[in-house]
């Protein structure tokens, strides 16, 4: 006999729209457009892979008939997305078709054999530690954007720095971003046993995986997370991701940040900032949004031209006594790292007109970010 099952809408669908990410896209095995549907005693488990991501997520249902099936990821998500019903009746029969009866409707939709799908990555489960998913959360949202996008910069740059260290007596998670025109870190102390967690200087987690973790963290106060040689392992009450981690070096990041002199530094208003910042930024070439800023006693002056548009001039009081400091920036590239940082005020550490711009606060001690300037 065929698999048959009867599962809630709400939960179903809540499980498809998780797993859309994670399936292949044009190019790949046909076989990874489509979705795993595995029965197991009184729950379903749906499992969907690009062979980057792989993604489990078990939600309980009624079995009437044990059995397995793999149908197209985005026209099963779309059936049961229009359906207005609370419980869907899914009947597979011996050519993997599936039958698929709601409330008003029934619908035929063609399936292929389970045993053509890859199988999925075996962990160990002594790798893993509990860590505050809003920890994870924080880290990935203060550093995701600065991570490099496949065709923009080197391989290795199209992941995420991840590392823990101890110190103080404290223990410490920490992700490290940058696209080769700015670095951003972020760390969080966290008091759940790390030991656990085999991480190494070449622990770079891919933009896309990086991503699925941030999802993955939103629903529950704590997850699991381990790391073997090839993968991490993110793992929750319901649900298991295997993310294929990236083969490469990170740039030594700690030595460009140690070559920043920290002696003096210029205190901003964060918020006068970007509301300064968005505004010249309409003027600015859409491809390298250059902003002109000089540095003046007590003052911040920006400006920026598009030869088809105009012009704009901002001024801002700020916390600056030197000679006047002339720099050019990428306007969307400081956007960016200033709706990040949690604080009031910030300071701007800056050397010269070849070295990279610091951003940190005191008001947020994890955060820093870094930006190189454009000759104007």
């Amino acid at each position: 006999m065929s698999m048959i099952i009867n599962v809630a809408r709400s939960e179903f669908f809540s499980a498809l729209s998780s797993l859309q990410n994670a399936t292949g896209k044009k190019g790949t095995m046909a076989i990874l457009g489509n979705i795993l549907i595995e029965t197991d005693k009184e729950s379903i488990i749906l499992t969907a892979t690009d062979l980057e991501v792989g993604i489990k997520i078990t939600i309980p249902s009624e079995i009437l008939s044990a059995g397995s099936i793999t149908l197209p990821a985005r026209k099963i998500f779309e059936i049961v997305r229009e359906t207005d019903t609370d419980h869907i009746h899914i009947e597979i029969n011996d050519k993997n078709w599936a039958r698929i009866s709601t409330k008003n409707g029934n619908y035929n939709l063609a399936g292929a054999d389970a045993e053509e799908y890859p199988s999925f990555p075996v962990f160990d489960n002594e790798i893993l530690s509990s860590i505050p998913s809003d920890v994870i959360v924080d880290l990935i949202d203060k550093t995701i954007f600065s991570v490099a996008h496949e065709g923009e910069s080197q391989f290795n740059l199209t992941g995420a720095l991840f590392e823990k260290e101890s110190r103080d007596e404290k223990n410490f998670l920490r992700m490290v971003s940058s696209d080769g025109h700015r670095l951003t870190l972020m760390e969080r102390e966290v008091e759940t046993d790390i030991s656990r967690l085999n991480l190494s200087n070449t622990t770079l987690i891919p933009r896309k995986g990086v991503q699925e973790m941030r999802k993955f963290s939103e629903n529950d106060e704590f997850i699991e997370i381990g790391f073997d040689e090839k993968q991490v392992i993110v793992k929750t009450e319901n649900a298991l991701m295997i993310i294929r981690l990236l083969n490469g070096d990170f740039p030594d990041y700690r030595n460009i940040i140690r070559a920043i002199s920290k002696e003096s530094f210029i205190e901003i208003d964060r918020h006068e900032l970007i509301s300064g910042l968005k505004r010249i930024n309409i003027f600015t070439e859409d491809l390298f949004n250059s902003v002109q800023f000089l540095f003046e006693n007590g003052k911040l002056t920006l400006t920026s031209q598009n030869m088809d548009i105009g012009s704009g001039k901002e001024e801002m009081e700020i916390g600056y006594e030197g000679d006047p400091m002339k720099l050019g920036f990428n306007g969307k590239y400081f956007i960016e790292a200033l709706q990040v940082i949690n604080c009031e005020n910030l300071k701007a550490y800056l050397n010269s007109e070849n070295s990279p711009c610091l951003i940190e606060s005191d008001d947020d001690p994890g955060f820093m970010g870094m930006i190189m300037p454009m000759k104007l």
